[in-house]
């Protein structure tokens, strides 16, 4: 659940998806990834490596003249056999050790290289690793893009705040079981966050058993085109025609399918407060 610093502020929800940051865990994965895709191929002891070797020679010397502006008489061999760094030494230094935002331009550098040592399939598990650990940024071909944005955070966290513990109670455990690091439950989350529609909606219109039509009617000046907005969404994520029985119950929900659920819910919820109160 959002812990009290987060909900009041004092420890941004921006941290729960690694927004504008990167814990020791996502750093470590993701350096390992870059290890075993493309640094581990260096063998200058063996002949058969000689053409990987190269490439990523050519590669390294790009990356001194073009990303970290070194002079390339400055560049050691990529394995050092004597007491000083290699450039292999000195890359992982500054992987572990720089700016959060650093290592995403480090490796948005090596994926548009020429060499394409970091290919799709090395792309395709640097993402895994990036959801795993509920990061807000993806590859999105061969750059890295921010999926998630201060305005979505803002909905959570506005939804969070919401006076009734019933609204508050599933949405914090939607927002638990996505961003869990260990073991998320997005299939789960889905469903808490349509529930926190529920609570909201019955709260709204007085009816422990109200849909969101009574809600809906419950509100004053609202513009017909909203409240059909509105109807749809709730019949898409209703028992009768919706998510329950269609997303719910398919085998391959993934975090966008979570997330998206969670924003528009927390903003839904947020929305009927206010109005409500109008």
């Amino acid at each position: 659940m959002a812990r009290f610093s987060q909900r009041h502020g004092y420890s941004p929800l921006e941290q729960a998806f690694q927004r504008e940051s990167i814990d020791e865990a996502l750093r470590t994965k993701l350096w390992n990834v870059l290890k075993v895709t493309i640094w581990d191929k260096y063998d200058h002891r063996d002949y058969r490596f000689q053409e990987t070797n190269q490439r990523i020679d050519m590669m390294m010397k790009r990356l001194w003249f073009n990303f970290f502006n070194k002079d390339l008489d400055a560049l050691p061999e990529f394995h050092s056999r004597h007491r000083y760094e290699g450039a292999y030494d000195q890359l992982k230094k500054h992987f572990l050790t720089c700016e959060w935002f650093a290592v995403y331009d480090f490796i948005e550098e090596i994926s548009l290289d020429q060499s394409n040592l970091l290919d799709d399939k090395s792309r395709d598990w640097v993402n895994n690793v990036l959801e795993e650990q509920n990061a807000a940024y993806r590859f999105v071909g061969k750059e890295i893009a921010e999926i998630t944005d201060k305005q979505e955070i803002a909905a959570i966290e506005d939804g969070l705040e919401h006076p009734e513990k019933p609204v508050r109670i599933h949405l914090e455990a939607a927002l638990r079981m996505l961003s869990d690091k260990q073991a998320p439950d997005y299939r789960n989350s889905i469903k808490e966050s349509i529930s926190a529609v529920e609570a909201a909606c019955r709260l709204v219109s007085g009816n422990k058993s109200a849909t969101l039509g009574d809600a809906l009617k419950k509100i004053q000046n609202l513009h017909p085109v909203l409240s059909k907005a509105f109807n749809q969404l709730y019949g898409y994520t209703s028992d009768a025609s919706g998510v329950r029985h269609s997303l719910v119950d398919d085998a391959n929900i993934s975090y966008a399918d979570a997330k998206f659920m969670l924003v528009v819910c927390a903003a839904f919820v947020s929305y009927l407060k206010v109005s409500a109160n109008a």
